[in-house]
């Protein structure tokens, strides 16, 4: 991923800081020494402060200090997306699921999704596809309760109920599935430490946490 605004993230960077800091410094002694006539020796610091600062920026130590603000960055976005994937999963993890059918398979994925989320934060990195998976789950557990919801309503009232061609001892298992489905991609992607990230993925990666810009 390219680097953006390099000129901007080197101003930010520790070295230009303890440039600034240093020049600053000149100026408030040379002012506090010099009185009116420091304002000579001001206008000097500062044109020396913008020439180091250029002379540094075009160095491979300038350089060095925009490649790593750049990655401070990146770390920063990767996280964000982690901790949002988290509370997707937290949110799984507080509904109430009556079906133990069900209820099983969101255990199994809240234990794979959880093992996935700590290997994200030790690698500093994720998959799309898992993170796909854990917002699917959510997905499937939310339709899974809306029509139990719906048949709750449907029994009470006796009225029709949709799909009800498919019993609910099938609707349960078919839920479980997917969810179970969910889960294996995501401990796949937990176990492999995501060094099988593969390069569409990485791709995919670079334009979400571009897109965040």
């Amino acid at each position: 991923m390219p680097v953006q605004n390099p000129f901007r993230l080197y101003l930010r960077s520790r070295l230009n800081i303890i440039l600034s800091i240093a020049a600053g410094a000149l100026i408030v002694l040379s002012l506090a020494l010099l009185g009116g006539n420091g304002l000579i020796s001001t206008a000097v610091v500062l044109v020396l402060y913008g020439v180091a600062t250029g002379l540094l920026f075009f160095s491979r130590r300038g350089a060095r200090e925009v490649v790593a603000e750049s990655e401070e960055d990146r770390q920063k976005k990767v996280r964000e997306k982690i901790d949002g994937y988290a509370r997707i999963r937290d949110r799984i993890a507080y509904l109430r699921i009556g079906d133990e059918t069900v209820a099983k398979a969101v255990e199994y994925f809240l234990l794979a999704s959880g093992e996935y989320l700590q290997k994200c934060r030790e690698l500093g990195s994720y998959s799309p596809q898992a993170n796909e998976r854990i917002e699917r789950a959510l997905e499937v557990c939310q339709v899974f309760l809306g029509e139990l919801e719906e048949s709750s309503t449907a029994l009470r009232y006796g009225t029709a109920v949709r799909g009800a061609d498919e019993s609910r001892e099938d609707f349960s298992v078919r839920t479980a599935e997917d969810i179970r489905e969910c889960a294996s991609l995501i401990k796949d992607r937990a176990v492999r430490d995501l060094e099988g990230v593969s390069e569409k993925e990485r791709l995919a990666i670079m334009k979400e946490l571009e897109s965040d810009k």
